[in-house]
């Protein structure tokens, strides 16, 4: 058993099939289901069940995956703390970092989040501005920053990316639609509402229409103009609803919404990474990725 089958196997659990973990993996479906297959029979269990193209853990694999999420996790922190050890001769200069950010569907990493980097780099000047994570990676191609904080992973050659977190994606509607009765929402129960379009258009909206049709529902997607105002009236007066980030500020911008869940089952997990060139020869960037990776370890451990 290695880190490479437990996280093949996690992932396949979250997304509910070899396909669609794939595509967050990159890898090939062949080598995630074999991943998994290698995995049973070395630990000589049932750790799941196909039907269709829908993978579906056993009830001791429900409880295996939870387990191996949680080594994975201590695993990463691990990794952070001695990537905390290392140290760089440079500990002054300047460095520009473009976050991705969503005015209307709430974040996970805030502004507040970098005023600790200024204590512990005084001598480090920190420009930190917030797009559409689109906006974000196409400022790090143009070179005007030397690094972007995305949703979703990128390929694009010539760019490194570091996974920060993953953050499960929530459901909100107002208080009188009838999906607020539930604890969690199933993503069949979606069928027929109206669903805000994801403002990501890079990676959200392709890996939320696969994910719901992977579980058969078709989505129908409404623009919405990027105004708070906007998305208020989607969910007050056309009874529609927005996927979310994990963010409490959104009581404020919507204080007649609720925020819920997606059934564990139906769970979407969206990567937050950390992107920046190849070639980057800033010497001061060891030091922020190091950061964003501590910080991330923290979020993570506040979201669950």
């Amino acid at each position: 058993m290695n880190i490479s089958q437990l996280e093949y196997f996690v992932t396949t659990v979250q997304h509910g099939s070899f396909s669609m973990a794939a595509k967050e993996l990159f890898v090939t479906p062949q080598a995630v289901s074999k991943s998994v297959g290698d995995l049973e029979r070395e630990l000589h269990v049932h750790l799941c069940e196909k039907s269709g193209r829908s993978v579906k853990p056993t009830d001791f694999g429900r409880m295996f995956a939870a387990r191996a999420s949680e080594a994975l996790s201590c695993l990463l922190d691990l990794e952070t703390l001695a990537r905390h050890q290392e140290r760089v001769e440079a500990d002054e200069g300047r460095i520009s970092l473009a976050v991705a950010c969503s005015p209307c569907r709430g974040n996970v990493i805030h502004a507040h989040n970098f005023a600790a980097f200024a204590k512990a780099h005084p001598r480090i000047e920190l420009s930190t501005t917030y797009h559409s994570s689109g906006a974000c990676l196409g400022a790090l191609e143009e070179g005007v920053v030397d690094a972007a904080v995305i949703v979703g992973r990128t390929g694009k050659p010539g760019l490194s990316c570091v996974k920060l977190l993953a953050f499960p994606l929530h459901v909100a509607v107002t208080e009188s639609h009838p999906l607020a009765a539930a604890t969690s929402i199933r993503i069949a129960d979606l069928e027929g509402t109206p669903l805000a379009a994801p403002e990501d258009l890079r990676y959200c909206r392709s890996f939320i229409a696969d994910h719901l049709r992977a579980r058969n529902v078709e989505p129908h997607f409404v623009p919405l103009e990027p105004f708070v105002d906007r998305n208020r009236h989607f969910l007050e007066n056309e009874r529609g609803a927005l996927f979310v980030a994990p963010d409490v500020g959104l009581g404020t911008l919507y204080p007649s919404a609720v925020v819920r869940p997606l059934h564990a089952e139906d769970q979407m997990t969206v990567p937050l990474c950390l992107a920046y060139a190849d070639a980057a020869e800033n010497p001061v960037l060891p030091h922020l990725e190091r950061y964003l990776l501590a910080t991330a370890a923290r979020i993570r451990r506040d979201l669950r």
